[in-house]
């Protein structure tokens, strides 16, 4: 029964991560040990310009890398951090040829006479294009003694709805605080 409900279990995270939105990479990691860190500070790179052009946005991200700092074991420390988490959003117009097919067939797969080409064109597939913002955050994590960044995470989703923005900014936020966790946990075993 055990085993069965683990394999259930794998397969509902393989099947949910697979559903996601938002992918996540790792771009630099030169991170030697961080036992040489126990303070962070949230900072915008750029701090004329809010997370997707919203200021809800951008205090909910950084109490939303903040929290998940401080649940890691980190203090933070506005004066002298070991950490700066440092992050900047960017929200790019992009397009996409959408294949409109219709299905062909009732039968899936049996001998159907409809399967045959539609007269005057009914039934042929449509292309049309699509338009959707392509969403990025990315978040910098800067030795303070080094002045160097020791590691860069990213995250970049498709937004095709307002409402989307929020979700997947929030869900790129814990999924690179996630990342970085590992690596941190990593360290710890070793």
């Amino acid at each position: 029964m055990k085993y069965s409900i683990g394999i259930l279990a794998l397969i509902l995270s393989i099947f949910f991560s697979a559903c996601s939105p938002v992918r996540v990479f790792m771009e630099k990691n030169e991170v030697a040990s961080f036992d040489t860190y126990d303070t962070f500070f949230v900072i915008n790179q750029y701090y004329d310009k809010d997370a997707f052009e919203s200021p809800v946005l951008e205090e909910n991200l950084k109490h939303r890398l903040s929290e998940g700092m401080r649940n890691m074991g980190f203090s933070e420390d506005e004066t002298k951090p070991d950490l700066i988490v440092r992050y900047n959003t960017n929200l790019t117009d992009r397009q996409k040829e959408v294949n409109r097919t219709p299905m062909m067939s009732p039968y899936y797969g049996m001998y159907s006479p409809y399967m045959m080409p539609y007269p005057y064109g009914a039934g042929r597939s449509t292309y049309s294009i699509e338009k959707y913002d392509m969403g990025e955050l990315v978040v910098d994590f800067i030795d303070t003694k080094k002045d160097k960044v020791v590691m860069r995470i990213s995250a970049v989703g498709e937004i095709t709805k307002p409402k989307q923005k929020t979700k997947n900014l929030f869900t790129s936020a814990e999924k690179i605080i996630k990342e970085f966790s590992k690596y941190v946990e990593k360290q710890a075993d070793n």
